[in-house]
C-alpha cells in the first residue's frame, strides 16, 4: 500500500526489541536507507497476567522487556538521528490498564505501561530544544485479534468493559492509527510531553456502566448449577495425599454397565474448578466405558467453591485466577503422579495406561501429565487450550512432541488464546516430531464452548465427548 501511494518501504524481520544491540542495528539499517528518521512510532508489546505474588520473576521481567524496553531502546537508538534531522515525532503507546484495573490481574504490565506514560513529558523535556517532540497514545479496549474474541463473545469477563464506554462501543485500530497520524503531522507541532486517550469515554468513571445486558433466554451460570446439583453424583469420593496436603477427587464409573472395571481417565476442570457442570461432564466421559477421576486441582485453597463463581464475571475472575495461579509445572506434575496412583489402585479401573483430559487452562496440563509421566498415560485431549504453542520449554507442544502419547486438540473458532496461526504452530511442531495427533477447529465457537456454563455450543460440545470417545476407544479399548 505504501508503495502503491508513491512511497518507499524498508522492512526488517524478525527485529527483537528487547534486545537492544538487534534494536540499534536495524535503526542504522533504516537511516542508510532514508538519510535519517523523522518519527518513531513505538507500537510494540506484550504481556503476561497474573496475580502479583504468585507471578514469577520471569513474567515481571517478560513485562518490563515486553511493555518498556521496546519503547525505550528503539527510542535510544533512533534519538540522535533525531537530534540530526533538526527535530521529529516520537510517539509511544501506552494504555488505560495503567491508569485503571480490571478483573484479570494486571499489576506487572500495568505498571510497566504506566512508566512508558511517564516517559514522554521527561522525554519532551529533553527533546524539546533539539525539536523533538514526545507523547503517549494511551487506547482503551480496541478490536484487534487479541481482543476480538473476548469482545464477540457474550459471555466473556469483557463485556462490562464494552460497556464502561459512554459511546456504546469499543474501539477500531484506524482510530488509533488516527491519533498516530495526528501526531505524526505537522498539525500537532505545538503538542508535546502529553497523553492521547483513545478510549471511548472508559476513563470517564470507573464503574459507571451505560446500555443495558445482552438479554439473554440462556440461565445464569449459578441457577445452572444450581438445577445440576441434585442431578449429578460421584460414584465415590477419594482423598488424595500429595506431597502438599490432602487433594479430594471425585470418581465416575458407567451408568448401567455390567462390567466391574473400565480404563482408567484423569479428567481435569477449567479454571472454575469442580462444580454440578463438570461432574455432569464427567459422568458423560465415563458412560462412554470409563472410570473417571476427577481432582480438585485448587485443593490447597481448599474445597471446590460452593456455589460456584464464574469467569464470566469481572468481580469472580480475579478469586479464580488466584485460587489456580500456583499451579505451575512442577507443583501440577508432582501432584499428577499421586492422582494416577490413585486412580490405578480404585477397584473400578482396570489395569493398563491410561487416558487424560484437560480444559481450559487445564489442558497444558493434562499434556504435561503425559510428558512427565509417558509409561502411564496413553491419551490425551484438550479442549479450548490456551498457549499450546507458546514456543517456552514447557510449550505443550514441545512436550506432545518428546512423547509416544496419541493426542486430539479441540479449538475454539474465534480464541484470542489460541489464534489460527499458533494452532498452525502447533499442528507443524507435531508433523515434524511425527508424534500422533488430530487438531480440529470447531465451526462458530468461543473460548470454553464444550461448558455448559461458559460459551457453550451445544453441537460442538456435543460433538467434543464422541472425540474423547474415539479417542480413548483407540488408545485404551473400552469396557462400556
Amino acid at each position: 500500500m505504501v508503495e502503491e501511494l508513491g512511497g518507499k518501504m524498508f522492512s526488517k524481520a524478525p527485529v527483537d526489541l528487547g534486545s537492544y544491540d538487534e534494536v540499534s542495528a536495524w535503526v542504522e539499517e533504516s537511516v542508510a536507507q532514508f538519510g535519517g528518521i523523522d518519527i518513531l512510532y513505538n507500537n510494540a508489546g506484550g504481556t503476561r497476567t497474573g496475580p502479583f505474588m504468585t507471578g514469577s520473576i520471569d513474567d515481571y521481567r517478560f513485562n518490563v522487556r515486553n511493555a518498556l524496553d521496546v519503547v525505550v531502546f528503539p527510542t535510544r537508538a533512533a534519538w540522535p538521528h533525531l537530534v540530526a534531522r533538526g527535530g521529529g515525532s516520537i510517539i509511544n503507546t501506552g494504555t488505560i490498564m495503567s491508569r485503571r484495573v480490571v478483573a484479570v490481574a494486571l499489576s506487572m504490565n500495568g505498571s510497566a505501561k504506566g512508566a512508558v506514560s511517564s516517559l514522554a513529558p521527561h522525554l519532551a523535556m529533553e527533546g524539546g530544544p533539539h525539536g523533538i517532540r514526545v507523547n503517549t497514545i494511551v487506547p482503551g479496549l480496541i478490536d484487534t485479534p487479541p481482543t476480538g474474541g473476548h469482545i464477540r463473545d457474550k459471555n466473556s469477563s469483557i463485556q462490562w468493559q464494552v460497556r464502561s464506554s459512554p459511546l456504546g462501543r469499543v474501539g477500531q485500530p484506524e482510530e488509533v492509527a488516527s491519533a498516530a497520524l495526528f501526531l505524526a503531522s505537522d498539525d500537532s507541532a505545538y503538542v508535546t510531553g502529553t497523553e492521547v486517550v483513545v478510549d471511548g469515554g472508559q476513563t470517564i468513571g470507573l464503574g459507571v456502566f451505560f446500555g443495558e445486558e445482552e438479554n439473554t433466554s440462556k440461565p445464569s451460570n449459578s441457577e445452572i448449577n444450581k438445577r445440576l446439583k441434585p442431578l449429578v453424583r460421584p460414584a465415590a469420593t477419594v482423598d488424595v495425599t500429595t506431597r502438599d496436603g490432602v487433594a479430594d477427587c471425585y470418581v465416575f464409573t458407567p451408568r448401567g454397565s455390567d462390567s466391574t472395571s473400565w480404563p482408567g481417565v484423569l479428567m481435569y476442570t477449567d479454571v472454575m474448578g469442580v462444580r454440578p457442570v463438570f461432574m455432569a461432564m464427567a459422568q458423560r466421559v465415563a458412560d462412554a466405558g470409563y472410570t473417571v477421576l476427577m481432582p480438585n486441582l485448587t485443593y490447597r485453597e481448599g474445597a471446590p467453591l460452593d456455589p460456584p463463581l464464574s469467569a464470566a464475571n469481572p468481580d469472580h475472575l480475579t478469586t479464580l485466577l488466584n485460587r489456580s495461579a500456583h499451579l505451575t509445572r512442577d507443583l501440577l506434575e508432582s501432584d499428577a503422579e499421586f492422582y494416577l496412583d490413585a486412580l490405578a489402585k480404585l477397584p473400578t479401573t482396570r489395569p493398563g495406561k491410561v487416558g487424560c483430559v484437560g480444559y481450559c487452562f487445564s489442558g497444558p496440563l493434562a499434556v504435561w501429565t503425559a510428558g512427565h509421566l509417558p509409561e502411564q498415560v496413553a491419551a490425551v485431549a484438550t479442549f479450548h487450550g490456551p498457549h499450546l504453542a507458546s514456543g517456552k520449554p514447557e510449550s505443550p507442544a514441545t512436550v506432545a512432541a518428546g512423547t509416544n502419547a496419541s493426542y486430539f486438540f479441540g479449538h475454539a473458532a474465534d480464541d484470542p488464546f489460541m489464534p489460527s496461526e499458533e494452532i498452525a504452530k502447533l499442528d507443524r511442531i507435531l508433523t515434524d516430531a511425527g508424534t500422533e495427533f488430530t487438531s480440529e477447529t470447531f465451526p462458530d465457537t468461543f473460548h470454553g464452548f464444550t461448558v455448559l456454563d461458559a460459551s457453550y455450543h451445544e453441537e460442538a460440545s456435543e460433538q467434543h465427548y464422541e472425540r474423547i470417545a474415539e479417542l480413548m476407544r483407540s488408545a485404551l479399548g473400552s469396557e462400556a
